[in-house]
């Protein structure tokens, strides 16, 4: 269980800022995990909703594990919903945009459109080396989680998870609002400080 919350917590917490126009409406990706150490490879989806500083993140995996986090950007805040053997979670998360990695990218001559987005290539600096991404600055890079500093939101790459890593595509954009109650916890879920729900677990 603690493994599976280390690589939650590492999806969800460094959310970064830039400086393009705020989204509103919903971006579909297709996912797949790669686990180095499990041999594991897992596919899913990544779903994505925004109302400006608003952000719910929805991860929905082949093997039936679900991620789902509700971020309000502007407040640096984040809650994460978690399910365990039938007791529903909120845990409060402080998003630490200041402390998080700071990739870096060297822009490519390559385009690319990718969903109706035109995206540019570009090379990122890991610790762990270096891989292709492509990214688009229509979106502000805030909405998607995992690439710190990237020069727009990007759409189609891989990143470094902890023990593996995952890739993403765009697959579609809908700019219709979505419905305001997808940006607060149903009323099942117990609100918990991270400290208190670690305690909790640890209990188990």
């Amino acid at each position: 269980m603690l493994q599976h919350l280390h690589l939650l917590l590492f999806l969800t917490i460094p959310l970064i800022f830039t400086a393009q126009k705020p989204f509103v409406g919903s971006l579909e990706y297709n996912i797949t995990t790669i686990d180095f150490v499990s041999k594991d490879t897992i596919d899913g989806k990544l779903f994505i909703y925004a109302r400006d500083s608003l952000v719910r993140i929805n991860y929905l995996f082949s093997n039936g594990k679900n991620q789902e986090t509700i971020h309000h950007l502007k407040k640096q805040k984040l809650l994460s919903l978690i399910v365990i053997d039938g007791l529903y979670f909120a845990v409060q998360i402080k998003d630490t945009v200041s402390e998080s990695t700071n990739y870096k990218y060297h822009k490519n001559k390559a385009k690319k459109t990718i969903a109706g987005l035109k995206c540019r290539e570009a090379n990122v600096e890991f610790p762990e080396g270096n891989t292709l991404i492509f990214y688009s600055k229509e979106i502000d890079a805030q909405y998607f989680v995992g690439l710190n500093n990237a020069p727009g939101l990007p759409t189609k790459g891989q990143f470094p998870t902890e023990n593996g890593l995952m890739a993403f595509e765009l697959q579609k954009i809908d700019h219709r609002l979505p419905p305001q109650g997808l940006f607060m916890p149903d009323k099942k879920y117990k609100v918990l400080s991270l400290e208190d729900f670690l305690q909790w677990s640890n209990k188990q």
